[in-house]
């Protein structure tokens, strides 16, 4: 099977829903192998924070230089997000290849009799195939939605097990109190193991304790009275756990107690013997690691002016937390919201928990089977008092939001992941449109063109920056890179901008340096990532010289740039300074 074929075969399989139990997948990795048993393990379940609590653990463990793969559902902005090492999604061609071959494994086991493994039991298998194939020093493995049943509880000795926060959801499932939850959820942790588990509500810690001295295995909770929050806001937090200064990204006091507990894990793995699949770990390994990690859709800031935050919030809890942090981020501020809900989830209840905080709400049907009619939430928000409106599609959403945002409101997204996932593609999409409207680079441009009106050579407005944009993502595309168009067009709309220095402020640095400074707060309000925004401002940096590995948006805007330029109609071009191997006599892009 290609990869198109691929996701048809799962699509297929996804009609048979959840089957709670282990029987069909330890068949099936039995016949392949077993490849569960070949890497370390670090196996988490929980209701809500199970992927920022492996993202700080994952970050730390990969600052030190190990392999380290990562499983986890459900996928919010691409298929092969599920299968990652080092961060890096799973190839293709590689998921094609391992599908295919379990595929055939799975025929195999309905010849003899057996039931046909689920989709999520099949892209289990392949975690574990993948990760045991390209060695990976550790897995972290995180459950679909349970724990005993779950498809991941093949894992016969994690080396050490992880319990997020416990509470409601999934109830057809699992159980109807937090309790019975726990109780499912608590099946992945073997006898003699270790467990590190999120501080959790009285009565679920009680399960914990009960359970932990019946079947014998040791658990750790992070101490609350050693913590101190220094300072919160929307960019992150600042605190104090055990004497010792953190900082993180992720906005919300939750997610200060998911670093935490993920400061237990790595404090645990540390004190773990070798032998036992233990690593040391300093304390400035997990400070680092916990400052530099980064998760998308967990308050992800996906525009600046105006704030528009977007979150996975995607059940009561979730939705308590989300209202909690926002009122302890923002205190005069109104709040816009986009939502789109699944119908089997609590909504009235979600949307006692944050109509209070409403200004607005704009209401869409997701596309998942599952979805609630986005007229029904509506009604539900002006049944609470709140003006609404409900839009066809995501995008349409999004555009209507931003078109009734005032100055100081800010934009809110949320009710499922996969939602989340599909706005910030959107705004993802929007990016360098906003900076076409951006104050200062508009006031930086009429600067730069009206210095160069009277110029005969090349002029570096915005035909120039647009031409450069749309050459560069031709050659990514030409040389089948991974790199994201939005991207490419922030360089290349950007790797001017500091002319307007060079031109009023002449020999204090060049167009490229000062360039860096005045687009790195631009790309920041128009909501770029860390890591983007560091391989933007090093292509608007090094832009001017041909130094740049192949492969990268920095050599990418040194070719667009140059070949940018219609030298053979340019009327200057007989006193140009350029060397004649330079001109582009040509037209190749």
């Amino acid at each position: 099977m290609n990869y198109t074929e691929v996701l048809n075969y799962i699509t297929e399989k996804n009609k048979l829903g959840s089957m709670p139990g282990i029987s069909a997948i330890m068949e099936l990795l039995k016949r392949l192998g077993s490849p569960e048993k070949s890497v370390k393990a670090l196996h988490i379940a929980g209701t809500n924070g199970k992927g920022s609590i492996m993202a700080y653990v994952e970050q730390t463990l990969i600052l030190r230089n190990l392999k380290v793969g990562r499983y986890i559902s459900p996928a919010i902005f691409d298929y092969r997000e599920r299968w990652q090492i080092n961060k890096k999604y799973i190839e293709k061609d590689r998921c094609a290849a391992l599908i295919t071959r379990i595929a055939g494994v799975v025929e195999d086991m309905i010849a003899d009799g057996f039931r046909s493994p689920t989709s999520f039991e099949i892209e289990t298998a392949l975690a574990f195939l993948y990760f045991a194939e390209e060695r990976c020093d550790y897995m972290l493995i995180e459950c679909g939605m349970g724990g005993k049943g779950d498809a991941t509880n093949v894992i016969e000795s994690a080396v050490i097990d992880v319990l997020a926060s416990v509470s409601l959801d999934h109830m057809q499932f699992l159980g109807d109190t937090p309790e019975v939850i726990c109780s499912e959820k608590l099946g992945i942790v073997r006898p003699g193991g270790r467990l590190i588990s999120y501080p959790q509500m009285e009565s679920v810690r009680a399960v914990i304790e009960k359970d932990s001295t019946e079947r014998g295995y040791e658990v750790t909770y992070p101490d609350e009275g050693s913590l101190q929050i220094i300072k919160r806001d929307i960019e992150g937090s600042e605190f104090r756990y055990k004497g010792v200064d953190y900082k993180i990204n992720l906005s919300g006091d939750y997610q200060v107690l998911n670093a935490c507990t993920a400061i237990e894990v790595l404090n645990r793995l540390s004190t773990v013997p070798e032998s036992e699949g233990g690593i040391p770990l300093s304390k400035d390994d997990i400070r680092e690691g916990l400052m530099k990690t980064e998760w998308q859709g967990r308050m992800t800031i996906v525009s600046r002016e105006p704030l528009f935050v977007v979150d996975g919030a995607h059940n009561r809890d979730a939705w308590v937390r989300l209202a909690d942090t926002l009122s302890k981020c923002f205190t005069k501020r109104k709040f816009i919201f986009i939502m789109g809900v699944l119908a089997d989830k609590e909504y009235t209840r979600m949307m006692d928990s944050l109509c209070p905080y409403m200004k607005k709400a704009v209401t869409v049907t997701t596309v998942s089977p599952r979805a609630l009619d986005g007229k029904k939430l509506l009604a539900e928000a002006e049944k609470r008092g709140v003006e609404g409106h409900y839009s066809e599609s995501c995008k349409d959403a999004v555009k209507y939001a931003l078109s009734v945002a005032e100055e100081t409101d800010v934009i809110i997204a949320c009710g499922t992941l996969t939602f989340a996932g599909e706005i910030i593609n959107i705004m993802k999409s929007e990016r360098h449109n906003l900076i076409l409207k951006d104050k200062v680079f508009l006031e930086r441009l009429d600067r730069i063109e009206e210095a160069e009106k009277r110029r005969r050579f090349c002029r570096h407005g915005l035909e120039h920056l647009v031409s450069v944009a749309r050459i560069g993502a031709l050659i990514a595309l030409d040389e089948e890179l991974d790199i994201e168009r939005d991207v490419i067009y922030a360089a290349a709309l950007l790797h001017d901008i500091g002319r307007c220095s060079e031109y009023t402020e002449e020999g204090k640095m060049s167009h490229a340096e000062a360039g860096v400074i005045i687009a790195e707060d631009i790309l920041r309000r128009v909501g770029y990532s860390d890591s983007e925004i560091e391989a933007i401002l090093l292509a608007v940096k090094n832009h001017g010289e041909d130094t740049a590995e192949d492969g990268t948006l920095a050599k990418i805007l040194f070719k667009a740039d140059k070949l940018s330029r219609n030298c053979f109609r340019c009327e200057a071009e007989p006193d140009c300074f350029w060397e004649e191997s330079l001109k582009n006599k040509e037209l190749d892009y």
